[in-house]
């Protein structure tokens, strides 16, 4: 088994103006996905059964924040002034770069940012978002 560093991963974004492009300037992205389930325990059973049900992911990307960054860069900064979101955004999460095939896709909505600057350190944005629709994933 090859271990796979954190510094490989990236993450593609296009909104729904955009095409998808590499954000630059991420330091580190995180994924949920959890699956609802119903019960389906009847009376006579000595022990509880489930199903599975929906499926949603929510996460998070740190990115230094950049004042001249592109316009890929700024349009997945600034998402979340879009009001009326329609959830088309395009997000591609890659554990590593080099494995372009390897990857978790859905369409989502930027739910928050984060904007600071503290003394002595390099300032960041910290990205939030939810899937809408079906997650596909191919690691």
């Amino acid at each position: 088994m090859a271990a796979v560093k954190g510094d490989v991963g990236k993450i593609m974004f296009h909104n729904a103006a955009g095409t998808e492009a590499d954000i630059s300037g991420l330091r580190n992205w995180s994924l949920s996905i959890t699956k609802d389930t119903q019960e389906t325990t009847v009376q006579g059973d000595t022990s509880k059964t489930f199903v599975g049900g929906l499926i949603s992911g929510e996460g998070s990307a740190t990115l230094i924040y950049d004042n001249a960054g592109n316009s890929d860069y700024l349009a997945f900064v600034e998402d979340i002034l879009t009001t009326g979101d329609a959830g088309d955004a395009l997000f591609e999460l890659f554990p590593d770069s080099s494995a372009s095939a390897k990857k978790f896709g859905f369409s989502g909505i930027i739910t928050g940012a984060e904007y600071g600057a503290t003394l002595g350190e390099i300032q960041e944005i910290n990205i939030s978002f939810i899937s809408t629709g079906a997650i596909t994933s191919d690691i």
